[in-house]
C-alpha cells in the first residue's frame, strides 16, 4: 500500500492517537497534550503536511492537543456535530465522507461513552476512541453517556467486516490493536445480545471519576490548552538560574521525585496539589510544572493559573526531556528503578544461560539469545516486554502508583 496510506499510533501512557497520512497529506486523531513534538517530528521526517485535526469526542481524563496543533499549524480541528466545542472548525456527520491524499474516511456516529463521540473507517481500520476498547468497552456515565446507546453502537460496529483492524482510543493492558472479529468472540460486551441486560448491568457498576474531571472538560471544550505557556527545559534551567522567584513545581510522586528530581525544585504530587496551592500562592513565587513525561504538568498548570499564579508555565517533556538533555539532577534513594531492574535481570538471565551452555548442555545458549532479541526488540520499539510484566510485581505497583483518586474511561 506504500504512501497511499499509513498509519502511525502514539501512545502516552494508555491513551493512544493516530497519524493517517496518504500522499502527502496527513490527519490526527486525538492528539494528546504531552506529544507535540513527536507528531511534528513525525509530519517532517515523512514530509507530511497536517490537514485535519479530528478529536473523536471531548476528552474528560486528559487535555487534548487539539486547540494547541490548530494555534501552531493552522490545520482546522473537526469534530462530531453535537460536541460542545469552541475549538471545532468543522462538524462532522454521522456517513460523512473525509477525503485527504488519495483516500477517504468515513465517520460513524458512536454514542455511548459520550453523545458527541464518533468513530472513523478507513481501509480496513477502525479507530473506535472510547466507545470499543479490546476485550472491554468505554464507560458509559460521561457526557451525556448512554448504555442504551453503547449496546447500539457496538451492534453497528459488529456488522463491519470480520478482519477489520480495530485501533482504541485506550488500552490498560498493554495492547495495541485487536479486529472485529476478535472482539466478537471473546470481547463479553461484544458478545451480549440482550440489550435490557447489557443496560441493567451497566448501570449496575459504580465507577470513580477520573482525576479533576471537570476542569479537564473545560479546559477541552474551550481549547484553553492553548494558552498553557510551554517551555524547553534548556529555557526553564536559564530562566531558573537568571531570577530567584522561578521554582521548579515537580507534581510527580513522592518516590519518582526521590529517584531522581531538580536541584532545589519544590514536590507536590498532582493528588495533593489543590491543598498546597494557598502555600504557593503566599510565597511569591512563579513556577515551572513539570512532571515525568509532560501529561500531569498542564493538569496541574491549569489548577494554578484557575488559582490566579498566571505567571505558572510548563516544561515541555519533563523530567524525561530535562535527562535527555543532561541536565543536572539530584538522584536520591527511591527505591530500585525498572530500568535498573530490567539491566539486573537481564544481566542475571544472559549470565545464567551462558553458565547452564558452558556446563550442562549447548542448547541452554537460547537462553541469552532470547535476551538479547528482547532487548533489541525494545531498544527499536521503544516497548519493553519485561518492564510491563515488572510493572505488574506488587512492589512496582505501590512504588510506581499515582494515586490520582479516579478511575478510566474503561467500564471495566
Amino acid at each position: 500500500m506504500g504512501k497511499d496510506f499509513m498509519v502511525k499510533q502514539f501512545a502516552a501512557g494508555n491513551c493512544y492517537s493516530y497519524i493517517l497520512s496518504s500522499q502527502a497529506e496527513a490527519l490526527v486523531i486525538d492528539p494528546h497534550i504531552s506529544l507535540e513534538k513527536d507528531y511534528l517530528a513525525y509530519l517532517a521526517k515523512n514530509q507530511l503536511k497536517l490537514k485535519y485535526i479530528l478529536d473523536t469526542h471531548t476528552h474528560a481524563d486528559h487535555f487534548s492537543l487539539a486547540a494547541v496543533l490548530k494555534k501552531n499549524t493552522n490545520a482546522p480541528v473537526l469534530m462530531y456535530e453535537k460536541a460542545i466545542s469552541d475549538v471545532a472548525d468543522r462538524r462532522l456527520k454521522d456517513n460523512e465522507e473525509l477525503a485527504f491524499g488519495v483516500k477517504q474516511l468515513k465517520v460513524i456516529y458512536a454514542p455511548g461513552h459520550t453523545d458527541d463521540t464518533m468513530a472513523i473507517y478507513a481501509e480496513g481500520r477502525v479507530f473506535t476512541a472510547d466507545v470499543l476498547l479490546i476485550g472491554s468497552v468505554g464507560r458509559t456515565d460521561f457526557q451525556n453517556g448512554s448504555p442504551e446507546s453503547m449496546f447500539d453502537t457496538l451492534a453497528r460496529l459488529k456488522r463491519l467486516p470480520d478482519e477489520t483492524i480495530v485501533f482504541p482510543g485506550h488500552d490498560y493492558h498493554g495492547k495495541f490493536s485487536s479486529t472485529i472479529r476478535a472482539e466478537k468472540e471473546t470481547n463479553p460486551f461484544m458478545r451480549q445480545d440482550n440489550k435490557d441486560e447489557f443496560v441493567r448491568n451497566a448501570r449496575a457498576k459504580q465507577l470513580a471519576k477520573p482525576f479533576n474531571i471537570d476542569n479537564i472538560i473545560r479546559v477541552n471544550r474551550k481549547g484553553e490548552a492553548a494558552s498553557l505557556e510551554m517551555i524547553s527545559a534548556a529555557a526553564a534551567q536559564e530562566l531558573a538560574a537568571k531570577d530567584s522567584k522561578v521554582k521548579f513545581l515537580d507534581v510527580r510522586s513522592a518516590f519518582e521525585f526521590a529517584e531522581a528530581h531538580i536541584k532545589d525544585s519544590i514536590n507536590a504530587p498532582l493528588d495533593i496539589l489543590s491543598a498546597k496551592i494557598s502555600e504557593l500562592s503566599s510565597t511569591g513565587n512563579s513556577y515551572i510544572v513539570l512532571c515525568r513525561t509532560g501529561n500531569r504538568s498542564p493538569m496541574a498548570a491549569d489548577m494554578l493559573i484557575q488559582s490566579g499564579l498566571h505567571g505558572t508555565k510548563v516544561m515541555e517533556g519533563g523530567m524525561t526531556s530535562w535527562q535527555k538533555a543532561r541536565l543536572p539532577v539530584i538522584k536520591g534513594e527511591g527505591g530500585i528503578s525498572l530500568e535498573r531492574q530490567i539491566r539486573i535481570i537481564a544481566g542475571s538471565v544472559v549470565l545464567l544461560g551462558i553458565s547452564l551452555c558452558w556446563l550442562l548442555h549447548w542448547a541452554f545458549i537460547f537462553i541469552p539469545i532470547f535476551v538479547s532479541c528482547g532487548l533489541l526488540y525494545s531498544g527499536i520499539t521503544d516497548n519493553c516486554l519485561m518492564a510491563k510484566l515488572l510493572m505488574q510485581l506488587p512492589y512496582n505497583k505501590k512504588l510506581y502508583k499515582v494515586k490520582l483518586g479516579g478511575g478510566t474511561c474503561a467500564i471495566s
